[in-house]
């Protein structure tokens, strides 16, 4: 029974039971000494509303319009890839638990499922994550992919020509094939649930690309991203896009506003405020921090999507108080899915929604329509210069996107 995973971090514990500890830190962790992850997490903590009291509350809706979509809730789940290894559920339990919830999907291309089986799953609430290859006929033909199917949106991956260093990872010796130590190998026996999942589940291979017209498998995922990795890619090859895609656009890895101009010249329709979860550059300042400056720059342009931390309803209302359109995250979901399978990402929606609104009624609002920084005490709405530290209480739970 879900309903007992009474919050995202009750979600958090119970995958933490249920998968071994090199799965849980690939999950949790983030790049160098995980400073970017943190600061996601602190950047909401110091934020403090402005309660209301005596409106009349008799009606809250938590629905909007965002991206070409109407939406159940403001929150979007962002890509992931081989969620395989968390649930034999993997992207579809949540693909399926975004069309119960009204929300939207951004499909990972590194994820174990197709677009095209994610976007059945979804009902079609699919937007398509790309990449640049060194090859860009890879890149055409999974736009046209997109395009075939009448995904409304692609999402520019602009942050993941470099690979990170993730020293969690490196530990358990996890990577495309994994080589874990003898310590984790005697783990995994002792998570026994996730084992037979692993082994009779869904295998682990790229639903995206193709070696020989089949799908790539797990011990060959290095070769092929050596093989195609290209780290000469511009906001040039943005505009390039632009110039042949007909549907929207939105750029994701956007923390500057520097960058959010650069987008919008590039023709992009939507900015994805991101830092990859503190998966990839450590140091930085928290999403929610500089969301307010790339909304003042470009939000009358451009529509403004932030990722990263969400844990609570609440974050949900500091996102769009801050000039967002819509909040998202993944390991929220993950959390769930890892958890529970399907079952657990949908308590993830159910959840956050409960939690959305109780935050806007004590804020004193009916609609996420209504959201603006006069929904912050006086003084908390403002946003930190860059490189200032959030003022943040300790944290019991800091593994966090």
């Amino acid at each position: 029974m879900t309903e007992k995973l009474y919050s995202i971090e009750a979600l958090r514990r119970r995958a933490h039971r249920r998968l071994p500890k090199m799965v849980s830190d690939f999950l949790d962790g983030g790049a160098l000494d995980e400073r970017t992850l943190r600061a996601n997490r602190e950047a909401f903590e110091s934020l403090r509303f402005k309660q209301r009291i005596l409106r009349d509350l008799s009606e809250i809706n938590v629905s909007t319009s965002a991206l070409g979509e109407d939406l159940g809730i403001p929150m979007i789940v962002s890509p992931m890839g081989l969620l395989t290894i968390l649930h034999p559920d993997s992207d579809l339990g949540i693909a399926r638990a975004v069309a119960r919830a009204r929300s939207l999907m951004v499909h990972s291309p590194w994820s174990g499922c197709s677009l095209e089986e994610t976007h059945d799953a979804a009902g079609g609430r699919v937007l398509a994550q790309i990449a640049f290859w060194r090859d860009r006929k890879v890149t055409e033909e999974h736009i046209a992919r997109a395009r075939n199917l009448g995904v409304s949106t692609l999402v520019v991956a602009g942050d993941v020509a470099f690979s990170s260093k993730r020293e969690r990872d490196i530990v358990h010796g996890t990577g495309m094939p994994p080589k874990p130590p003898i310590r984790d190998v005697f783990d995994v026996a002792l998570h026994p649930g996730w084992m037979a999942g692993w082994l009779t589940g869904r295998p682990m291979t790229w639903g995206s690309y193709r070696i020989d017209d089949r799908r790539i498998r797990m011990r060959e995922m290095d070769g092929w991203m050596s093989r195609h990795n290209t780290k000469d890619a511009t906001w040039e090859d943005v505009a390039a896009i632009r110039r042949s895609w007909d549907g929207r656009i939105a750029v994701k890895g956007v923390m500057c506003v520097e960058d959010a101009e650069e987008a919008v010249n590039a023709g992009a329709d939507a900015i994805f405020i991101s830092n990859h979860g503190g998966r990839q550059f450590d140091n930085q300042p928290g999403t929610v921090d500089v969301l307010p400056r790339i909304a003042d720059a470009v939000g009358d342009r451009a529509e403004i999507i932030v990722d990263g931390g969400v844990r609570r309803g609440s974050d949900i209302v500091a996102a769009l108080g801050r000039g967002a359109n819509l909040a998202a995250g993944g390991r929220a979901f993950a959390y769930g899915l890892a958890a529970a399978g399907e079952a657990g990402a949908d308590r993830a929606f159910a959840v956050l929604s409960d939690e959305l609104r109780i935050a806007l009624a004590y804020a004193g609002v009916r609609s996420v329509s209504e959201l603006g920084p006069h929904v912050f005490a006086d003084g908390a709405g403002p946003a930190l210069p860059v490189g200032t530290p959030s003022e943040a209480p300790p944290q019991l739970f800091s593994h966090a996107r």
